[in-house]
């Protein structure tokens, strides 16, 4: 990729990086932009999907919030070839959902410019809203610590516990077209833009950024130390928490709430099958099935198959799973789905050396089948 790192013409932030989009959207290289907006009530953000360049005024590319996982949106905009490239602005975990979206066919890669966004935690939106009521401006207070390497929440307010555990702070530039930087980067005074060396000349030559080659001198610096610091607290979590679900026992008191509302698998973009087993006539049992299964066990756990749920979800996308954490935002019951995900997700991501996300030419495990797949250097399974 080819960066360069621009001095602000005004003491704007949002101001210069919808200036910038503004451009990338009137010079025809995108059809339409989806961005992070603010809502009608102005107290948090979601995404939108953009056409008229007007309409980038109360964008904020940076907003520390995810009401949603972006890459469930964009696989419904580009499943299909949509007719135009839609320039998608998004964090780090939802370019990793994209990667493996693009691997089971749920995104076509050449319909989507991946404006990738350097992630410095979020909120819960209740959370979010919360502080922006209480006169806080979360994301320009983010961006402040940034400038330092620093990753911590606004004092009296907890970042979600996804992000304190992820451990890719940053996009990998591999994979998307544009990188918005902003770890060792003094947004009060630069822009920091890298581009896929492929757009660069596009982008010049359409007059939407100059390139000038300059680099932020600690954000890679930043990057590393944030990423080893959460790694260590990704396995003292995990690891605690691994031990809470080590038996059946732990697992059926981990999901004892669990109302089966299927939030969860709704807002996670790696279960993205159109027709789900658990939404088919297989699981919707007539009134005699009931009460023949409370007959032979003497009571009966209603909703039934809560258990069966989760383990089945497990099975199907666990090696895929990327730790955003939606799903504890969408449990109306607080349970720790998340913990549960990514604690078996990576020891398996880890026994069979895939990490999703970090290529396109990596075929996904669930999709892929390989006879020694389990075998040791010995051959035994």
């Amino acid at each position: 990729m080819k960066s360069t790192l621009i001095d602000l013409k005004s003491d704007n932030y949002n101001e210069e990086i919808s200036g910038f989009l503004s451009r990338l959207l009137a010079s025809g290289l995108v059809g339409s932009l989806l961005v992070p907006k603010k809502n009608t009530g102005g107290d948090n953000y979601v995404q939108a999907l953009i056409k008229d360049p007007a309409m980038l005024a109360d964008t904020d590319v940076t907003v520390p919030v995810m009401p949603v996982q972006s890459a469930r949106i964009i696989a419904n905009l580009a499943v299909r070839e949509p007719g135009e490239v839609i320039g998608v602005v998004v964090k780090p975990c939802e370019v990793r959902a994209i990667v493996e979206l693009v691997k089971f066919q749920q995104i076509i890669r050449s319909a989507i410019m991946i404006i990738a966004v350097d992630c410095l935690g979020t909120y819960e939106p209740k959370v979010y809203s919360a502080m922006v009521k209480a006169g806080h401006h979360p994301a320009a207070d983010l961006r402040q610590k940034a400038a330092a390497g620093s990753f911590a929440p606004l004092d009296g307010y907890a970042f979600r516990s996804a992000c304190d555990i992820c451990e890719f702070p940053a996009p990998n530039p591999e994979v998307v077209d544009v990188v918005i930087g902003l770890w060792g980067v003094d947004t009060a005074k630069q822009l920091c833009l890298a581009v896929r060396d492929e757009l660069a000349d596009a982008f010049a030559a359409k007059d939407i950024l100059a390139i000038n080659g300059q680099e932020a001198p600690t954000r890679q610096e930043c990057i590393d130390q944030l990423a080893k610091a959460r790694t260590a607290n990704r396995d003292v979590v995990l690891g605690e928490f691994g031990q809470r679900i080590g038996s059946l026992k732990g697992m059926q008191e981990l999901l004892s709430t669990c109302i089966r509302c299927h939030n969860c698998m709704i807002n996670c973009p790696i279960c993205y099958c159109r027709e789900c087993v658990f939404r088919s006539p297989t699981f919707e049992h007539t009134p005699d099935q009931y009460l023949s299964w409370a007959e032979r066990k003497g009571a009966m756990r209603m909703p039934a198959n809560t258990l069966m749920f989760h383990t089945t979800r497990l099975n199907h996308m666990v090696t895929s799973c990327i730790g955003c954490g939606l799903c504890d935002t969408a449990c109306p019951s607080d349970i720790p789905v998340m913990s549960l995900f990514r604690t078996v997700g990576m020891r398996a991501q880890q026994a069979i050396e895939y990490l999703p996300g970090r290529s396109y030419d990596e075929p996904a495990p669930v999709t892929t089948y390989k006879e020694d797949e389990l075998q040791d250097e010995s051959g035994a399974r």
